[in-house]
Formats: structure tokens, sequence, C-alpha cells
């Protein structure tokens, strides 16, 4: 949030790995129906403006065969009006919001802004300003022609509901703790702007028949759950995942261990990628958890440069990293960073790696770090500098003012305020507060890869089925 503007960008970030739903894509040589830009220009004044609120467009019945953002809007405002007619039995936030009679409401006017507007800066899905409150108006921007229509949908009803007052606040943890500015909800139960996209996204999941669209929904659904709320909905719990020596992926809240799943070859490893985790197999595939029993094989850039590794390296991996533009694999001696169309490597002098340290972060800063066996952490510079002559730019240094524990190689906080932790041989450990750690013996007969700070519950993964 800057002064006067609410923003809503968490969907944005996911436009990088997903496409838009085949259910409600744009066909782009075909026009609209003369009917529904009549209906939709009878409800809302729709114009283009630029960066220096100049109106350089204002949209008529005469731009039915428009190409990109005009068309887009008026997909996305159809399709919460389809949407909002569908009802869901047994959802978990039990609200049956009509999104399309809310926003005919609140909304009478909708400015299109270009991606390269000072307001669309970082990723901004759209605002609106408080002097434009009283005309009833909101900001969408078109990034780059990019947006899908059913990310448009989201973002429209997020930001209509901003005009009723509801404004974000500091993230507590998760992927936007490290943004600079506002960007959650106090909780779901307050019924701010992303819990009326949350809910928006699950009755549009609902509506969708295609396994791949549903998926794509409930990447985002997932990611939503996990960050955008201060207190997390649904009854999610605070605890870890971890990848166990059986192949399994397990959840522990500090007191129940849950079997989210178990598979039945080898796992290389697992990473967590904006709010769910990929879980990389040692025959060369990626599969992805949404909240579904059923797991979604992933395909594109990120499994094919996995397969090109081949058998003997993959299985040498130790942990991948996954973050600020980077697809990194580390071994026991270096560090394979997957570029456009090849691989550099990083050689690890002098370091006997256990894991990354990847938290979440979108300062676009972020850096790539190891930790040691001995606890202590590296910082690693970015793949692009693998090759550089300058060692003062391709060389690891220790950071020394990190606040990580130094006697697990990584660990989660629990629901009950413990911390569950692995040390470098793999023991499953637990921390109390004030306390040492020590071998905890509900893991016994197991030995663990990673564990991952998560939400999780059965409930929601439950109404997410199919």
């Amino acid at each position: 949030m800057r002064v006067a503007t609410l923003s809503f960008k968490s969907i944005i970030v996911m436009l990088t790995f997903f496409s838009c739903t085949s259910a409600y894509a744009v066909a782009k040589d075909v026009c609209l129906s003369p009917g529904l830009v009549k209906s939709m220009l009878s409800r809302f004044n729709i114009t283009a403006m630029d960066d220096a609120g100049k109106e350089t467009k204002k949209y008529t019945e005469a731009d039915k065969c428009d190409k990109d953002a005009f068309k887009k809007t008026l997909l996305a405002l159809d399709q919460i009006k389809t949407v909002s007619s569908q009802k869901i039995k047994n959802a978990p936030d039990e609200k049956s919001i009509d999104f399309f009679a809310f926003i005919n409401e609140k909304v009478k006017k909708i400015i299109l802004m270009p991606d390269s507007s000072s307001l669309c800066g970082f990723n901004e899905g759209g605002a609106v300003l408080d002097p434009e409150k009283p005309d009833k108006i909101i900001r969408l921007c078109i990034l780059n022609g990019k947006m899908p229509v059913s990310q448009l949908a989201t973002i429209i009803v997020h930001e209509t509901r901003h005009m009723d007052g509801y404004k974000h606040v500091k993230c507590s943890h998760g992927l936007y703790k490290t943004l600079s500015f506002p960007e959650c909800d106090v909780s779901f139960e307050e019924q701010g702007s992303h819990a009326y996209a949350l809910s928006y996204m699950m009755k549009l999941h609902n509506t969708l028949k295609d396994k791949d669209d549903k998926f794509r929904v409930r990447a985002l659904i997932a990611q939503s759950v996990e960050y955008s709320f201060n207190n997390v909905p649904f009854g999610l719990k605070k605890g870890g995942l971890m990848l166990d020596s059986k192949n399994r992926l397990l959840f522990f809240d500090g007191n129940d261990i849950s079997v989210v799943n178990e598979f039945n070859d080898k796992i290389t490893s697992f990473v967590l990628n904006l709010g769910y985790p990929l879980v990389l197999h040692q025959n060369g595939s990626i599969q992805a958890y949404t909240f579904s029993e059923k797991w979604n094989f992933v395909a594109g850039p990120l499994t094919d440069n996995y397969q090109k590794l081949g058998v003997d390296t993959r299985d040498k991996i130790l942990d991948v990293y996954i973050d600020n533009g980077e697809k990194c694999y580390l071994l026991p001696s270096e560090i394979i960073c997957a570029l456009k169309d090849s691989f550099v490597n990083f050689k690890l002098d002098g370091i006997s790696p256990a894991v990354f340290y990847n938290a979440p972060d979108m300062s676009k800063h972020a850096l790539m770090r190891v930790k040691d066996k001995s606890g202590r952490v590296f910082v690693i510079p970015g793949s692009i500098l693998f090759k550089s002559g300058d060692k003062n730019f391709n060389s690891a240094f220790e950071d020394k003012k990190h606040s990580l524990e130094p006697d697990v190689s990584s660990y989660a906080e629990c629901e009950n305020g413990d911390l569950i932790g692995v040390d470098a041989e793999g023991t499953v450990v637990v921390k109390s507060k004030d306390s040492e750690w020590k071998v905890d013996d509900r893991f016994n007969g197991v030995t663990v890869k990673k564990i991952i700070p998560y939400y999780w519950s059965k409930q929601l993964q439950d109404f997410l089925k199919g």
C-alpha cells in the first residue's frame, strides 16, 4: 500500500508460472458479442489513461473487436457474472456472495492503466485511490497484455472490496513479509479484499471441469491461504513439511504427524514454490501439490531442464532453489543452475553443503544462500555471475549476521510454538522455548532431508478435491 493507494499483487506473481485457464481463454480474432458489450457498458464506464492522467480512450460498442485490454476486462466481468450464479456446497468459507451484484453497486468507472504507469510498478494488479472513491472508480493494470482473464476477474473483485474502506496490514509471515508496505489482511473473517478474492477463486474452481484449469486455480488459492492472511484461514495449522527416507511428504504441527502423500518411487528433493510444494522425482518428473489428493505433473522449462541433468546428477541432488528467477540444484561439491538454453555451475570450495536456505522473499534482492553441515550460512552470487572473471562478484562469502538456528540444517515453527528441525544427519529434533534441541522419538526409524515452514489442513484439501 502506498499513500491513498490499495493494491493487489499476489495473483500477478503467479503469472510467471501459469497462463490463462482454457475455460476462459481469449480468442484474439473473435469479436465480443454486441449484447455483452452493450450490457457491460450500460453498467460501467471503461476508459484508458496514460501515466500523466490523460484519457487516451473511451470505449464504446464499436470496440467489440478489441483484441486486448478492453476485451479481457469485459470477459472478466462476464466471468464474474457467471461464477456468481454458482452455488457451492460445503465451502470452507461458507459465504455466498453475488460478486457481480457487489461490483455493479460499488463501481461505475474502470480505468485501464498501461504497464509503464508508475501506479503499476512492482507487479501491481490494480488500485483504488481515496480521492476517486466517491466517483466509484477502480484502476486496473494491464501488464504487457499478459493478464489472463481469470486473474483479472479476481483482481476486479479484490479492488472493488477496497471501495468499502478495507485496507491491508503489514504481513507477519510468508512471501509478503519482506515487502516494505502492507499487503495482507488480518484474517479471512474480517472479509477484506483478500477474503473476497479468495472466495471468488473458490467459486471459480467449482465451475471448472478441466483438470489443468482446476490445478492452476488451486495454485492461486494455495498461495492466498498461505501468504495473504496473518491469521491463516480454514483451520490450517502452522508447522513443517518434510520429505522423509521412506519417500513420504509429511506435515507436523507440533502434535500430529500427517502423511500428505506417499510416493512409490524415489524422490530427489522438494521445494516450496509460491505457496505450493513441488516434488522432484529421481526419474525426472516433477509434481505439484495444491491441496488436492491428485498431484499434478508439471510440464515446461523447469521439468525439461531437470530431466537434462541426467540420472546420476539427479541422484546426487541435496536440495533445490527456485526463487528470484533462479532454478538451481545443490550437489555435494557444486551448484548447478539452469539458464535459458544451458547450465552453469558454481564450485563449493571449502563448503560442505547441507541445504539451500531459501526463505520466501519478494524484495527482488533475494540472495541464494547455502547452509553447511556445521551451521554456517554462505551467500552465493546469482547464476549470471558464475562465469565472471572477477572474484569480487563470483565468490561465496559467509553471512555471520544471520539469525538462523545454527544446530539444524532446516527447521519450522509449529502451532504450539515449538521448533521442529533436522540436523545434518537427517535426524528430526525438537526444541521448546529456551530449551536445547533433542531427538524427537515420534520420528523414530526415519530420517528427513529438509523441513519447510508451511500451513496445512485436511479441511481445505477435502473441499478442493478433483
